[in-house]
């Protein structure tokens, strides 16, 4: 059945992200692009728990007065049933709050239109193997945390039992408890075996963990983008032949699983068509914002009716290039598609997972037909950052300060939270501010009774190089970034080693 356009509604796919794997987030901006093209949805916006915008910023990049909330995960768990509401402040499968009624949908991975995705992988990966003499083992992370975290996998590896498909045998393995993909040819009595990885992104799992468990790689590998071959198949490997497929949600029919989960939520719970919202929106602030003098944001420079364009966007450290005939030899981009690219990576190859590092390469021009595209490029380039300041300018945007922050850290996480005033209030010195490559205002305290100490991170205010406040759009920081909370956990057990080495002396 056909989806039917929600003109008045956005979408929001809620993804884990990393500060490590750039290929992490990939799906998740592929599958909003596939959706975005359609024209299905007023807007469509990614948001993550560990990379920019955040779960508790998303919210503020969005226009309409309906939003649905898709987690693009692979099960039902931690993530989907603690972490997300949490974050997102979610009290049901429905919640007003701000003016906005948020439908909450269950994530990808359960959806039974899953079966289909697995066997069409399973197949494309092994096309010439006898399903009579292959082994077809679904496999994922597992852990603890959440015994639905395995549920989706269990049930898929049943479906396609009772599929048809012809497989000599259809099973589940895992990384982290058993049965362990490590075995994966005691699994198998055929001569065959395919392994598709139940998730959603090639990141550190799939395509750098497991492959070692599975004795295809004595170690574990770059990331899956700065490599030329994902995987030769087949592989001979302790007798048998080896097919590994990329992860299922790097599949492009994962678009149609999200619009299929949307699609179950209205049939389960017939919400109502909401009205247009009549607001000046986000476009039309930044038109206004133009307009008025506004040219900067972070190192951008923001160029309106530029060489019979209606908006360019270039490295403020080029602008006499971009202003020659030609934009003087810079690439030219036209549309906001490759912002994102653009951005991930700083000139030396580094993976820019926070955005607002002062090292985003130049060398390139980019051209844009109206305000809508012109925010689509800058919510990839600074997540979020123009509506912040909206937000701010005012006097509407929440702070977050870092004890409630790390307050809400989990897993390895948690123990950020027991970082020292004194560590902390070093920590911000030594990580944060633009002798630290970070171009961002801290808006946050300690604690609501404890200011930062004066220094140059605590008084910069967003704004690269000597361009004045009324001509920029500052990069502020509303909460600590996840880098940041990183370096937190770290310094905790640095002072916990100190004192109980101390303790033994």
């Amino acid at each position: 059945m056909p989806f039917a356009p929600k003109p008045n509604s956005a979408l929001l796919i809620v993804g884990h992200g990393s500060t490590e794997n750039p290929d992490s987030s990939t799906p998740y901006f592929d599958h909003a692009d596939e959706i975005r093209k359609r024209g299905l949805f007023s807007e469509v916006h990614v948001c993550f728990w560990k990379e920019e915008p955040s779960m508790r910023e998303a919210l503020f990049m969005i226009d309409a007065p309906e939003v649905y909330i898709v987690p693009d995960f692979i099960s039902e768990g931690y993530f989907t049933q603690d972490v997300i509401p949490r974050e997102l402040q979610l009290d049901g499968d429905t919640t007003v709050r701000d003016g906005k009624t948020l439908h909450y949908c269950l994530p990808v991975g359960v959806h039974p239109s899953m079966t289909g995705l697995i066997l069409r992988r399973a197949k494309e990966v092994a096309p010439d193997a006898d399903p009579a003499d292959t082994t077809l083992i679904i496999t994922g992370h597992g852990t603890g945390l959440n015994q639905n975290s395995t549920k989706a996998i269990k049930d898929q590896a049943d479906l396609i039992t009772a599929s048809g498909a012809g497989y000599a045998l259809v099973t589940d393995a895992y990384m982290e408890e058993q049965p362990f993909i490590a075995d994966w040819d005691k699994l198998a009595d055929t001569g065959n075996v395919v392994v598709v990885p139940f998730f959603i992104s090639d990141g550190l799992h799939s395509f750098q963990d497991i492959p070692v468990m599975l004795g295809l790689e004595k170690e574990v590998g770059p990331a899956a983008s700065q490599t030329d071959v994902f995987r030769n198949n087949p592989n001979r490997l302790r007798d048998k032949n080896l097919y590994y497929s990329s992860a299922i949600g790097t599949e492009p029919l994962m678009a149609d699983v999200i619009l299929d989960q949307v699609s179950d939520f209205d049939k389960k719970h017939s919400p109502a068509t909401p009205e247009a919202a009549h607001a000046t929106t986000l476009p039309e602030h930044l038109k206004q914002l133009v307009r008025s003098g506004v040219h900067q944001i972070g190192q951008l420079r923001i160029h309106w009716d530029h060489c019979e364009f209606p908006y360019a966007l270039y490295h403020m450290d080029d602008e006499d290039l971009a202003t020659q005939p030609a934009f003087g030899g810079l690439e030219h981009h036209r549309g906001a598609d490759d912002s994102r690219d653009i951005s991930t990576y700083a000139e030396d190859g580094e993976y820019r997972f926070t955005k607002g590092k002062t090292n985003l390469k130049r060398g390139w021009i980019m051209t844009l037909d109206g305000e809508g595209d012109l925010l689509r490029a800058l919510d990839q380039f600074y997540p979020g950052c123009t509506a912040l300041f909206l937000k701010h300018r005012d006097g509407a945007l929440p702070i977050e300060d870092l004890r409630e922050k790390l307050g809400r850290q989990t897993g390895m996480y948690r123990y950020a939270g027991s970082i020292s005033d004194e560590g902390a209030q070093k920590l911000i010195q030594k990580v944060c501010g633009p002798a630290h490559n970070c171009a961002k205002r801290i808006l946050w305290k300690l604690d609501p009774n404890t200011p930062l100490d004066d220094s140059e991170a605590s008084r910069f205010n967003g704004i690269p190089g000597d361009t004045a406040e009324a001509q920029a759009i500052p990069l502020l920081c509303r909460e600590a970034c996840n880098h940041f909370v990183a370096e937190c956990r770290k310094e905790a057990k640095a002072e916990f080693d100190a004192k109980a080495a101390a303790t033994a002396t």
